[in-house]
């Protein structure tokens, strides 16, 4: 049995809180409690990050993820109050059911290849940093991905502005 190293231990727990809020996400009824357990994934995401010497994905990460747009996410649901559609019953609990079974089974699926995957042997190579990173990622976020970069600003600018919209029609 190989000893526990601490990168493994920090997988470990970075592993077992990415996947644990992620299902808390997916299972909480109210909206605001889910956009909070979706940011404790994303930390988790970010340590893996760190793990794979990418700190400059990471801080995005944080910073984007977690810090700019679950912030919109929470200030649209609070703009929407949706704490009346928490509180209603479950009305189809045929879908719940299926939803868990489908989740059981991507589960059992991405297990299975995980399992299956090649181990590396030995240990891993050291990574350097890359220090042109930043500008490496800037360069192509304005040049080949260009097109990515600014279709992901207009969809987010859509969503904002049909939530406003939405919200207004509440409180008419």
């Amino acid at each position: 049995m190989p000893a526990l190293s601490g990168e493994l231990v920090v997988f470990t727990i970075a592993s077992v809180l990415a996947i644990g809020f992620a299902l808390a996400m997916v299972v909480q009824k109210t909206p605001v409690r889910s956009v909070l357990s979706l940011v404790v994934t994303f930390m988790g995401l970010a340590i893996f990050s760190i793990q794979l010497a990418a700190p400059f994905i990471a801080v995005l990460m944080i910073f984007v993820y977690a810090g700019a747009i679950l912030v919109l996410f929470l200030f649209v649901i609070m703009l929407l109050n949706l704490s009346q559609e928490a509180t209603e019953e479950d009305t189809r609990p045929v879908q719940r059911w299926l939803g868990l079974v489908a989740a059981l089974g991507l589960g059992g699926l991405l297990s299975g290849a995980a399992l299956r995957a090649p181990m590396p042997k030995g240990a891993a190579p050291a990574l350097t940093p890359l220090a042109d990173e930043i500008p490496t990622i800037g360069r192509l976020l304005f040049s080949d991905y260009l097109l990515a970069f600014e279709a992901l600003s207009f969809l987010l600018l859509v969503a904002a502005v049909g939530a406003l919209l939405l919200s207004k029609r509440r409180f008419e």
